[in-house]
């Protein structure tokens, strides 16, 4: 691979590539706000001047050059350190500055501003500039997203990614010189559902996120790699929360997946998260038409009991699971169903996931646009994978349900199909294995409390056959457990021993048998997730 030195270190570059793109690949930081990975080259900003002492010909080019649009070369020498490139960092410092508002301790961007951090670092603390700062108003421009018009930095990074990326052209410069702006074009108010990502390419606190304004400050803020479950493309994203609360979810990079992106749909998908007092904090059993809490052994020890007595196996008995359960729990659910209770049958709502957003212009990438799906749960693949049965309107549920006894489901699968919840009504008993009160809660005889993703770890299987893991970020209600710990425990009730201390034991057993995860392993999924072997992801 050709190189280029920076101060003399050799840094490796891919033929075409621009230095800027290079140097932060290799770990070596130069400053820089217009420049995104996923947003056409303007080098507008300036900072990120360097000086090229040696253009790969033996001669010195006589400007400095913006590193983003500069093209590296063989044998190319530069510094981004000398005396006229500090100069021209502090000179791009102070120009930035001069309408910029001193509001950093109201302003939602502190802790995470970029040009906090660059004026730290390569600012000089001084200016020269004595003048009134321009003034513009504050404006609300989006269904998900504000506008705070003095505290730009005219990157234009907003304009090029409604530009490029959604096609929607919702923002555009206006006016000159120090009265520039970038704004919506004649008070357009942003409808289309990527406008969160505005607000995670805006390098300061001019466009912001309704949904987190005033909420938190950032530096307080925990970090927990996850995988969204609004819809079957899995996106990447961090879990960011304090004091056991979810505050926000923002996209983390998988090029594979959802690049530097994800919908707003996912982004407020976590409210309910918060909410303790409708879920189930320990395991309930129905005594006397009510549900009363039990202690776990007892109320395995009841079921058991229960299900000798109804002598309950085989098409007596039903499992439903909904898609939001991950690969570890289905296994053992499929497994519960065939060795624990005889060979009962299992379904899930099947639903094909199709693209649901058009881009309104076809000579855009439209890859933002197939972020959401129709399949509005993460795991639709990986219950397939585990053998159960897809049926898209129930009717095959309804009709097994027919000759049933007893009826297990796992998470809410099918709460809203009346005719199979009718189905489910006629059955001697009905355990859930659930977070939530709701449909299901309403008629089982036991409820056994799991957790929610952001609780547990896990995997999913998306749209792509990409298997994706995710990590507990905040703590789970402490009599509560594990979805994969209480399957265990129910077989292990029902006389079946089965591995189950955590996630990444059962999948490594998944791994290591023959099937669809054959030759994975879960340090092997690693940040980014693999694909499932033999599929195209």
């Amino acid at each position: 691979m050709p190189v280029f030195y920076l101060d003399d270190e050799p840094i490796e570059f891919e033929p075409g590539e621009n230095l800027l793109p290079a140097l932060l690949r290799s770990g070596k930081y130069v400053p820089h706000y217009c420049y995104h990975p996923g947003l056409r080259v303007t080098a507008q900003c300036r900072q990120c001047l360097v000086d090229v002492t040696d253009a790969g010909n033996g001669r010195p080019l006589p400007k400095l050059q913006a590193s983003c649009a500069t093209p590296a070369a063989e044998n190319m020498r530069i510094s981004s350190k000398n005396e006229k490139v500090v100069a021209a960092q502090n000179m791009v410092n102070e120009y930035l500055l001069v309408n910029h508002p001193l509001d950093c301790p109201i302003c939602d961007q502190a802790g995470e501003c970029e040009l906090q951090n660059i004026a730290y670092g390569y600012g000089t603390g001084h200016s020269e500039i004595d003048f009134e700062k321009r003034v513009y108003g504050w404006r609300d421009v989006g269904t998900f997203i504000v506008l705070e018009r003095n505290r730009c930095i005219h990157c234009s990074r907003c304009e090029r990614f409604t530009r490029d990326i959604t096609g929607t052209h919702d923002f555009g410069a206006f006016l000159r010189t120090h009265e520039l702006t970038f704004d919506t074009f004649e008070d357009h108010r942003i409808t289309d559902k990527f406008q969160g990502n505005l607000a995670d390419i805006c390098p300061v606190g001019a466009i912001l996120n309704r949904d987190w304004r005033f909420k938190k400050r950032a530096w307080k803020l925990h970090k927990t790699q996850s995988v969204c479950p609004s819809c079957s493309t899995g996106c990447n994203i961090t879990v960011e929360h304090h004091g056991n609360r979810i505050y926000r979810l923002k996209p983390r990079q998988n090029m594979e997946v959802n690049r530097w992106w994800m919908c707003d749909e996912g982004r407020v998908n976590f409210h309910h998260l918060n909410d303790r007092q409708t879920r189930f904090h320990e395991p309930h059993a129905r005594i006397g038409g009510e549900l009363r809490p039990v202690g776990w052994q007892a109320v395995y020890d009841a079921l058991a009991a229960r299900l000798k007595e109804l002598g309950a196996a085989g098409e007596q008995v039903v499992g439903l699971s909904d898609t939001h359960a991950s690969n570890e729990e289905l296994a053992l659910f499929t497994r519960l169903l065939a060795e624990g209770l005889g060979g009962a049958k299992g379904f899930y709502p099947h639903v094909d996931g199709r693209q649901q957003e058009e881009p309104p212009r076809v000579e855009i990438d439209p890859f933002i646009y197939t972020l959401i799906t129709t399949d509005k749960s993460p795991n639709t693949a990986g219950a397939k994978a585990a053998g159960l049965t897809g049926d898209p309107d129930g009717s095959a549920a309804r009709a097994a349900l027919g000759k049933a006894k007893v009826a297990v489901i796992l998470g809410a699968a099918f709460a809203d199909n009346g005719g199979v919840t009718e189905a489910v009504r006629a059955c001697d008993l009905i355990v859930q294995i659930g977070h939530y009160e709701g449909p299901w809660s309403g008629l089982a005889d036991v409820v056994l409390p799991g957790r929610t993703y952001t609780e547990k770890a896990g995997s999913f299987v998306n749209k792509a056959g990409r298997v994706q893991r995710f990590e507990p970020a905040v703590r789970p209600p402490s009599a509560s457990r594990e979805e994969v710990r209480i399957l265990g425990e129910l077989l292990a009730a029902l006389g079946t021993e089965v591995p189950h201390d955590s996630a990444a034991t059962v999948f490594n057993a998944l791994g290591a048998a023959d099937g669809p995860f054959k030759g994975l392993s879960w340090a092997a999924l690693g940040d980014l997730g693999q694909p499932l072997p033999g599929s195209a992801a």
